[in-house]
């Protein structure tokens, strides 16, 4: 081998091992929960507003890595599925994907970008969390008038599994920069938890 081989062999083995580090493969490669090859799981998910204030939010599941990607998404809001303070979800069943998004730019762009109107609410389509206490009906129901939570991404095979049960949590944020935030916590299949 010669010297520039060996130098763009090192290269390359040190590009990879940086990869590696930073789990770029493991996002990438990590099992999407199907029984057979090319078929997908579910992630089961839960969200529990431990606040006073309707959550009102955006989220989802994409594949990052295809631009083209039809996100699973749903909105809760005053008028679809509603968030109250101190109230969570029935834990539902999202096809699987590489990401999981609460608001997140990512998202919010394939949504956009792949979806037709009248698939999603535009007005809905916010970065984060809102958290009000206008009455339902009222013009800013939907509002942040008690602020915000910032948006969350989490990527399969780091922070969570297909097949798995992922909770999110919004919590008032009282030594934060932001006025609330979302604590997230996952559950594998094979839990006996």
């Amino acid at each position: 081998m010669t010297d520039r081989q060996k130098a763009w062999a090192s290269l390359l083995t040190g590009l990879l091992m940086g990869l590696v580090g930073c789990n770029a493969l493991q996002n990438a490669t990590a099992s999407l929960g199907g029984a057979t090859a090319g078929q997908r799981g579910n992630v089961r998910v839960l969200f529990i507003n431990n606040t006073p204030f309707r959550a009102i939010f955006t989220f989802g599941a994409y594949d990052n890595l295809d631009r083209n990607t039809q996100p699973q998404i749903q909105q809760i809001s005053s008028t679809t599925t509603d968030l109250e303070g101190n109230a969570q979800t029935n834990v539902m069943n999202i096809p699987c994907h590489r990401v999981f998004s609460i608001g997140g730019a990512g998202l919010l762009a394939r949504i956009r970008d792949n979806l037709m109107d009248g698939q999603f609410d535009e007005d809905l389509l916010i970065e984060g969390v809102n958290f009000s206490s206008a009455p339902v009906g009222d013009d800013q129901a939907d509002a942040a008038t008690e602020g915000m939570a910032p948006p969350i991404d989490r990527f399969i095979g780091v922070d969570f599994e297909c097949n798995s049960l992922v909770i999110y949590r919004f919590e008032i944020n009282d030594l934060g920069p932001a006025p609330f935030t979302i604590d997230f916590s996952s559950i594998p299949s094979d839990s006996t938890r």
